[in-house]
């Protein structure tokens, strides 16, 4: 039966309440015995509600409300009509800075749900990234970690080819980026994967991509609790456990606060043999976040943000094989790393009639200390080889300020826009040592028989045990400013032909000077008879960085786009310690690239089947590489050469005929190869067509989930997800090859969402295959047996509450 409510206002209408009355209790009676005995009971959920992995569309009556002169009609229809099934669920996204439907977009955009991360108990990147082809994550567990999209990904020590962002606020180190954003996936809305170049909206954090963690926003007027416990067992190694909670607390109808805090031990699997100590690379990790909201009227809006995480790494998951073994026995003494990393952000915004305008101030804080065991390169030196140390403390500081003009749904059914006003400045303290121990002082008068007063002269200190810096590099504060003006203006004709232009203007500044002092440390910039050596530089750049698309509606189902856009990463002056004979330049160049892109974006079956096809191609120019000086030792920053990338990503998703189960595919093939030659500084002849490191060509993510409703409330659930990887070089010149594996995660889920707590348990074996797959590889010739293996099996327990 269908209930729609008129109000009416006029006498007339009023005259005849009486008889609309009548009507209306004739009409219920006669819905109520053709409806007999077909309406399941209230707390038996209908298999359709029951899915969990899409939404239910069903029509919602609109309620009857008591009004004491006004009328309510009850239309009965003609004939009862089926109930409508489930359909796919399509999701909104502000991947362009204002909500709309990932898949209207004329872009590659995927959306993670935060909920489904928890329910497998996902804890970081490498949990996700692995269900998005054409996405590779890569961490050798002593430097940031590194994510390539679509073959083009960043070199070691380089900033990151893709941005990472909490909203809008970018996280990245414009220069020499030491911490990751990896925020815990717990009460997060979503996390949105942006594919291609996404400069002239978010600038030179984003060359060709961005992953953006969108955090659960404060409610108002509603109190609510979510909290959680985890239990991690990686089988024949080691147990960790975690737990969280966040709590929504409104004040009044227009201010709610949202807390957030989570604690995290992540077992270690990785045995230290020379040490004899196991499972050396547990992590300790906390975190939480604190939001705002107020909305005083209709008209404003103004929030705020501050999140804080700490993550100690206990020590390195390098191993010493590639036999598949999880240990190692070269490293004499651990390699522990603490990261910390806070925000903060105030936004206010204020809607006109026709458009809103937001300005958004944030700062960023990131500290890195870092101690690795070096001890490896000691078989440079004359035996008996030295143990060696490599120390690295980084301390840096963004500010950011944007301002936003935004036109709402009633400025105009044919023209959308946007522009803003974005600034930043981002400075960067590091302090580097390499130090060795037992090394003897006649053993440097050989290697360096000219240089014999060398050690007093360069500052270099030898403790009483032998102990000597063997390079020293510090650095004033590097300074690194960006100013932009962006706008981004669509305009729709004929209700089915998009076009979309937008342009970022931008000036950026670099400026850096770099001392380093020791035995090793001997640069064609150091002065003669001066202790120490300076790199010094200053990098001004201005460009424009546009974007075209368009989209054309074929029909209700079906949309195609093609799209043009340009993204860049900035330059900067030179900031690593060179040794020996380095040939470093002052500066490195802003590298940029474009990207060429169609898409054909499906609906079938009554919108339970969705069928995607993004053909693509990428040229970059003057990418940035860290080169290796002659020692081996030294490296610098330089641009060298280009690469291009020719690929295609394909997505699947069908709800099928039997209700709660759905099937989900998602693969890629990406063919990334340089395009200019170039002899690196080390000697080494990189040919046209040499594969670009990490550019898996083969990638694929299938899926298979079931939910069902299994007695009273309760809904049982599962899934079973294979993921597959191609091998790929780890260097331009292969000296090792990472991936190449294959991955299964199986999940199994119990929850309640009808009484008061909402339990769920989950249970994840991932890695069910134990598969030994590698994720990082040598980087140094020096070090050909350095290898970092996935996490093997592990069982995951979790319990979560949601009251």
């Amino acid at each position: 039966m269908s209930q729609i409510s008129y109000a009416q206002d006029n006498a007339a209408n009023a005259e005849n309440s009486t008889e609309l009355n009548d009507l209306l209790a004739d009409v219920t009676a006669a819905d109520a015995s053709d409806d007999k005995g077909s309406t399941p009971p209230a707390n038996e959920p209908s298999p359709e509600s029951t899915a969990t992995p899409v939404a239910a569309e069903q029509p919602t009556p609109v309620e009857i409300k008591e009004a004491e002169t006004l009328p309510v009609i009850a239309v009965k229809q003609a004939e009862p009509s089926a109930p409508q099934h489930a359909r796919l669920e399509e999701i909104v996204v502000t991947a362009t800075k204002r909500a709309e439907n990932a898949r209207d977009l004329p872009s590659s955009v995927v959306a993670l749900s935060g909920a489904d991360l928890e329910q497998k108990g996902a804890q970081g990147q490498e949990d996700f990234l692995k269900l998005v082809p054409g996405v590779t994550f890569t961490n050798d567990s002593t430097t940031a970690s590194r994510i390539t999209f679509r073959g083009i990904g960043a070199d070691l020590n380089t900033s990151n080819t893709v941005g990472v962002f909490l909203g809008d606020i970018p996280f990245d180190d414009p220069i020499l980026p030491r911490v990751t954003l990896d925020p815990n996936p717990f009460d997060m809305a979503r996390i949105e994967v942006l594919k291609g170049p996404q400069g002239t909206l978010f600038g030179g954090s984003a060359l060709n991509g961005a992953v953006r963690y969108i955090p659960e926003e404060p409610q108002l007027g509603q109190w609510s609790v979510k909290t959680y416990g985890q239990y991690e067992n990686v089988i024949s190694s080691d147990t960790g456990r975690s737990f969280g909670g966040a709590i929504n607390i409104p004040v009044g109808e227009t201010v709610a606060f949202r807390l957030v805090g989570f604690d995290r031990k992540s077992p270690g699997w990785v045995d230290d043999l020379g040490r004899n100590i196991d499972n050396v690379n547990a992590i300790d990790q906390q975190g939480g976040r604190a939001l705002a909201l107020w909305r005083p009227n209709d008209s404003w809006k103004i929030s705020a943000l501050a999140t804080l995480q700490r993550t100690f790494i206990h020590d390195t998951a390098l191993t010493d094989n590639r036999d598949g073994n999880l240990s190692r026995s070269n490293t004499p003494q651990a390699s522990p790393t603490h990261t910390r990393y806070d925000l903060e952000s105030i936004g206010v915004q204020y809607s006109f009639e026709k458009f809103d305008v937001l300005s958004q101030t944030s700062r960023t804080y990131k500290n890195f200390h870092a101690i690795a065991d070096g001890s490896r390169i000691g078989n440079l030196l004359p035996s008996p080889p030295p143990s060696v140390t490599i120390t690295n403390d980084n301390e840096s500081t963004s500010y950011m300020q944007e301002l936003r003009f935004t036109s709402n749904n009633d400025f105009s059914d044919t023209w959308k826009w946007l522009g803003g006003i974005f600034y930043r400045k981002h400075e960067m303290n590091e302090v580097s040592n390499i130090l060795a121990s037992s090394l003897q002082l006649p053993l440097i008068s050989i290697i360096y028989p000219t240089l014999e007063d060398l050690i007093p002269g360069i500052g270099g200190t030898i403790t009483p045990d032998g102990q000597i810096n063997l390079v020293q590099g510090k650095a004033d504060p590097i300074i690194v400013t960006d100013a932009a003006l962006f706008s981004e203006v669509t305009a729709t004709f004929w209700d089915d032909l998009e076009i979309t232009l937008g342009l970022r203007a931008f000036r950026a500044v670099s400026d850096s000077r770099v001392f380093f002092s020791g035995p090793l440390a001997i640069t064609k910039t150091l002065p003669a008879g001066s202790s120490q050596g300076v790199n010094e530089g200053t990098l001004v750049e201005r460009g424009l960085n546009p974007k075209f698309a368009i989209k054309y509606q074929i029909n209700d189902d079906m949309n195609i786009y093609g799209s043009v856009s340009k993204g860049f990463r900035y330059g900067g002056a030179q900031v690593l310690v060179g040794t020996l004979t380095s040939t470093a330049p002052d500066t490195f160049k802003s590298d940029y690239i474009w990207n060429y892109e169609i898409g054909l974006r499906t609906n079938w079956l009554d919108n339970t089947l969705f069928v995607d096809v993004t053909p693509f191609y990428l040229q970059w120019k003057q990418p940035q590489l860290q080169q290796a000086d002659a020692s081996g030792l030294g490296s610098f920053f330089d641009n060298v050469g280009g690469a291009r990338s020719l690929g295609v990503e394909t997505a699947i998703r069908y709800l099928t005929f039997i209700p709660g189960l759905e099937v989900a595919f998602a693969g890629s093939y990406v063919d990334t190869v340089t395009t200019v030659p170039f002899t690196a500084s080390n000697g080494d002849a990189v040919k046209p067509g040499t594969s670009w490191p990490l550019a898996a060509k083969w990638q694929s993510s299938s899926t298979v989930s079931y939910s069902h409703s299994l007695w009273s409330s309760w809904i049982g659930g599962g899934s079973a997800t294979y993921t597959t990887i191609s091998s790929a070089p780890n260097t331009l010149n292969y000296l090792d090859t990472v991936f190449g594996y294959k991955t299964l995660d199986l999940n199994l889920t119990l929850r309640n969402p009808e009484i008061m707590s909402k339990p769920e348990l989950s249970l994840t074996l991932s890695n069910a295959t134990d598969t030994r797959g590698i994720i990082s590889g040598v980087n140094n010739p020096q070090f050909p047996k350095d290898h970092v293996y996935i996490k093997p099996r592990t069982l995951i327990a979790r319990l979560s509450f949601n009251f």
